[in-house]
């Protein structure tokens, strides 16, 4: 007989993973708290207020907007796999400013792990599209990456393909 709790103890996750690979990096005091939809860490998010007057962040909406990257820390428990989380709604989530020069790795991407392509966000698929820079939305996409590393450069495996992304643009 199946059970809900062993079914959750079964079901693997498929959220997206990642990590900060910079020295320096720039957090939004406090954090926000999210709202709309649960959102996978290490995509980009764009900020605002509710009508409380709390800072909230929410999955970004559109490329021409400013974003940030949501790069929350994971607390494990009973052998959790880091793709089994996210950030829920409600949750206060760590923002990480897209300043110049910032490196992370993340799974959310598609496209090949070249070094010295480049990327942007896709509000769309929620993940960064690596392409030659023809991309018919990378023109005007406010935060432009530049891919300078692979899973088998970054040295250290979370169970999903990586790909470490350098700011260029924001």
């Amino acid at each position: 007989m199946a059970t809900r709790i062993l079914d959750a103890l079964k079901k693997k996750g498929t959220h997206a993973v990642g990590n900060l690979a910079s020295i320096k990096v720039r957090t939004l005091n406090h954090g926000a708290k999210v709202e709309g939809e649960p959102i996978d860490n290490f995509t980009l998010v764009e900020l605002g207020f509710n009508e409380d007057g709390e800072r909230v962040c929410r999955q970004l909406s559109d490329v021409t907007k400013k974003g940030y990257l949501i790069a929350s820390p994971e607390a494990r428990y009973l052998g959790e796999d880091l793709t089994d989380f996210y950030n829920d709604v409600g949750e206060y989530a760590r923002i990480v400013y897209l300043d110049e020069g910032l490196r992370f790795d993340t799974s959310a991407f598609e496209g090949e792990a070249v070094n010295g392509k480049v990327a942007h966000f896709d509000p769309a698929t929620k993940k960064f599209i690596i392409h030659d820079g023809t991309h018919e939305d990378f023109a005007n996409a406010r935060d432009k990456f530049l891919v300078v590393g692979s899973e088998e450069e970054v040295g250290y495996h979370l169970g999903v393909p990586l790909v470490r992304l350098e700011v260029i643009e924001s």
